[in-house]
C-alpha cells in the first residue's frame, strides 16, 4: 500500500503523551470543570446529609413537636436527592473526560510513532506499541480523570467539613483537620510503597503482549519442531514477574486502606473525646456534638477512597513513563515543511551514490541506479544485502549518509511524505487487511475512489473472479471476523490500493515472501504484469525475473556486485482482468 502521508518531523511524543497538560492534548477544560463542580456539590451534599441527620437523630430523641423537625426532615431528603444526582453527573463527567482524553492520547501517540516506522523504533517490540495503544492509554486516561476529580472532592470535603466543625467548636475542627491530613499522608506513603510493584506489573504486561505476538508469528514452526516448551517457559517467567508486581501493589494498597481505617478510627475517637470535653465545659451542646461527629464521618469517608485512587494513579504514572520513552526515540528523518517535489506525472527515479548506515554499520554503499519512466528494475540478493535499505532511502524512511535518492531530479529529503506518496506506490511484503469492508480497505489509498474505480483496480490485479464471488460486493467485511483472504489475495489487494493511489512508480517489496513456492511465481507474474506502463522497482528472491523486468541489479553486503540487462517479454504478466486467483495460501 502507499506510505501514509503526513509524516511527522521529530520526536514530539515526549510532550505528546504528557497527559498532565490538558492544553498540549487539546482537552477542553470545561469537561473536567463540569465533573469537578458536580463532585464538589456531591461532597457538600454528603456533608450536609450527615450533619443534618446527626442533628435530626439527637434532636428527635428529646421528642420535640413535629414541626420543629420538619425542616430538618426536608433537608435530609433534599441533601440525599442532591447527592445522588451530583454523583451521577460526576461519574458521567469523569467518563466523558476519560473517553475524550483516551481518543486524543491515541491520536497523538499515532502521530508520534508514525515518523518512527519502520526504522526508528529500535529494540521496541510490537507488543510494547500495542500495549501503549490499548492498555497504557486506557490506564492513563482513567487515572488522570479519577485523580483530578477525587482530589477536588477530597479538598472540598475537608474544607467544608473543617469549616463546619470550626464554627461549632474550634478545637474539634482542628482535630478533624489533623485526622484528615494524617489519612492523606498514610495513603501517599502506601502509594509510594506500591509504585515499584505497579511499574513491574505494567512492564510485564507489555512484555507479555510482545511475547504473544512473536509466538503467533512462529507458532507453526514451534509446533512442527515440538518446542512449545520455549514459549511456555518464557510466558511462565513473565507471569511470575507480573504476579509479583501485582502482589506488591495489592499489598501496598491493602496497607494503605488498613492504615487509613486505623487512622480514621483514631481520628474519630479524638474528635469524640475533644467534643465531649467541650460539652463538659459547656462550650457545645449535645446535639451539636453529634453534628460534629457525623461531619467527621463524612470527611473521613471521603479520605478512605484515597489509597485506591493513588494506586490507579501509580499505574497511570508507570504507563505514562513508558509512552514518554517511546516519545523520546529520535525520528530517523525530518520531513520538510514545504513540498519541493516535482509536479504530478511520470518522473525519473534515481539513486546517486546512495549510502545508508544503521547503528554505525553500512547497510547500503554507493548505489547508483536510474529508472526512467516505464522502466522495470529488480533488486535481488540475499537477506541483509541492502535491498530494503535502498527502498527505504527512496521512500525517505531512512536518511542517506551519502549521495541522494531523487524523484524527478528532486532529493526525496526535500519532498513531504504526501508528495512521495503521489509519485510512488508501495506494496510491502505483508499487506494488512483492516477489519472493515472491502471498499474501505481499498479507499485507504484514495478516500474519494468511486465504486467503479475500486472494481477496476481489483480486476487489474487479477481479483475479478474473486470479487464476483462476493455476495455483498464492496460491502463484504474483511479482516478480523470477516471473510478470510489467502496470502496471494492480500498482496493483490495491496497492489490494488497502490494502483488507486495513482502514483506512476510502484515499489514491490518481496510481494511473494509469504506465499508458498508452488504459486509464488504465478502471483509475482500477475502482480508485475498488472503494473502496466508504470515504472516498477521489484525487490524479490524469485527466479524468472528476467522475463518481467528490464534490468536485474544484484546486491551483496550493501554493494552492487552484478548488473544484468534483460530482454523483457512484452507478453509477460497476465493482461489486466484476465487472471483469476491462484490457490495461493
Amino acid at each position: 500500500m502507499t506510505p501514509a502521508s503526513g509524516r511527522g518531523g521529530g520526536s514530539g511524543a515526549g510532550g505528546a503523551v504528557r497527559v498532565g497538560s490538558m492544553r498540549s492534548l487539546g482537552l477542553a477544560p470545561r469537561r473536567l470543570t463540569r465533573a469537578s463542580v458536580s463532585g464538589t456539590i456531591g461532597a457538600a451534599s454528603g456533608i450536609g446529609l450527615l450533619a443534618t441527620s446527626g442533628w435530626l437523630i439527637t434532636r428527635a430523641a428529646g421528642r420535640p413537636p413535629v414541626f420543629v423537625l420538619s425542616v430538618a426532615i426536608g433537608l435530609v431528603q433534599a441533601f440525599a436527592v442532591a447527592r445522588g444526582i451530583a454523583r451521577y453527573f460526576e461519574r458521567l463527567g469523569v467518563h466523558d473526560v476519560s473517553l475524550d482524553l483516551l481518543g486524543r492520547l491515541r491520536l497523538r501517540l499515532f502521530d508520534t510513532l508514525e515518523p518512527l516506522v519502520p526504522g526508528g523504533l529500535g529494540p521496541t517490540g510490537s507488543g510494547e506499541v500495542l500495549s501503549g495503544f490499548v492498555s497504557d492509554a486506557e490506564i492513563i486516561a482513567k487515572a488522570f480523570a479519577k485523580r483530578v476529580t477525587t482530589a477536588i472532592d477530597l479538598v472540598a470535603s475537608i474544607v467544608l467539613g473543617t469549616a463546619v466543625a470550626l464554627v461549632v467548636e474550634p478545637g474539634v475542627g482542628v482535630v478533624l483537620l489533623a485526622g484528615a491530613v494524617a489519612m492523606t499522608v498514610v495513603a501517599l506513603v502506601a502509594a509510594r510503597l506500591g509504585r515499584a510493584g505497579a511499574e513491574r506489573e505494567a512492564a510485564a504486561r507489555a512484555e507479555l503482549a510482545d511475547s504473544v505476538i512473536d509466538t503467533m508469528r512462529v507458532a507453526r514452526e514451534l509446533v512442527a519442531f515440538g518446542r512449545e516448551d520455549l514459549v511456555t517457559a518464557r510466558l511462565a517467567e513473565i507471569r511470575r514477574r507480573s504476579n509479583s508486581g501485582a502482589a506488591r501493589r495489592a499489598f501496598a494498597t491493602g496497607i494503605g486502606r488498613a492504615g487509613a481505617t486505623f487512622t480514621a478510627t483514631a481520628a474519630l475517637a479524638a474528635v469524640v473525646a475533644t467534643g465531649i470535653a467541650a460539652h463538659d465545659a459547656g462550650h457545645v451542646s449535645g446535639v451539636m456534638l453529634a453534628v460534629e461527629v457525623f461531619v467527621a464521618l463524612a470527611v473521613y469517608d471521603q479520605c478512605a477512597v484515597l489509597p485506591l485512587v493513588l494506586a490507579d494513579s501509580a499505574a497511570g504514572r508507570s504507563a505514562a513513563h513508558r509512552l514518554w520513552a517511546l516519545g523520546a526515540l529520535p525520528a530517523p528523518v525530518v520531513e520538510p515543511d514545504l513540498d519541493a517535489g516535482p509536479p504530478d506525472g511520470a518522473a525519473e527515479i534515481a539513486f546517486d551514490g546512495v549510502r545508508v548506515t544503521h547503528d554505525g554499520t553500512v547497510a547500503l554503499d554507493e548505489l547508483s541506479l536510474r529508472l526512467p519512466p516505464g522502466k522495470r528494475v529488480a533488486l535481488v540478493g540475499r537477506s541483509a544485502s541492502g535491498k530494503t535499505s535502498a527502498l527505504y532511502a527512496l521512500l525517505h524512511f531512512v536518511p542517506c549518509a551519502a549521495g541522494r535518492a531523487s524523484i524527478g531530479g528532486v532529493d526525496v529529503a526535500r519532498i513531504t511524505r504526501a508528495g512521495i506518496a503521489r509519485h510512488i506506490g508501495w506494496v510491502d511484503d505483508v499487506t494488512h487487511v483492516f477489519a472493515t469492508n472491502l471498499g474501505d480497505n481499498l479507499r485507504i489509498a484514495d478516500t474519494e475512489a468511486t465504486e467503479a474505480s475500486c472494481v477496476a483496480a481489483l480486476a487489474a490485479v487479477g481479483l475479478a473472479a474473486w470479487f464476483a464471488s462476493l455476495p455483498e460486493g464492496l460491502s463484504t467485511r474483511l479482516g478480523a471476523g470477516g471473510r478470510p483472504m489467502s496470502a496471494g489475495e492480500r498482496q493483490r489487494l495491496g497492489l490494488a490500493r497502490a494502483l488507486l493511489a495513482g502514483g506512476d512508480t510502484l515499489a514491490l517489496d518481496e510481494p511473494t515472501a509469504h506465499i508458498d513456492p508452488t504459486s509464488s511465481a504465478d502471483v509475482l507474474d500477475e502482480l508485475v504484469g498488472a503494473t502496466g506502463s508504470k515504472t516498477v522497482l521489484v525487490i524479490s528472491h524469485e527466479p524468472g525475473l528476467d522475463r518481467l523486468v528490464d534490468e536485474i541489479v544484484t546486491l551483496e553486503g550493501g554493494r552492487v556486485v552484478d548488473r544484468q540487462a534483460t530482454r523483457r517479454d512484452p507478453a509477460a504478466g497476465r493482461p489486466p482482468g484476465a487472471a483469476g486467483c491462484s490457490s495461493d495460501h
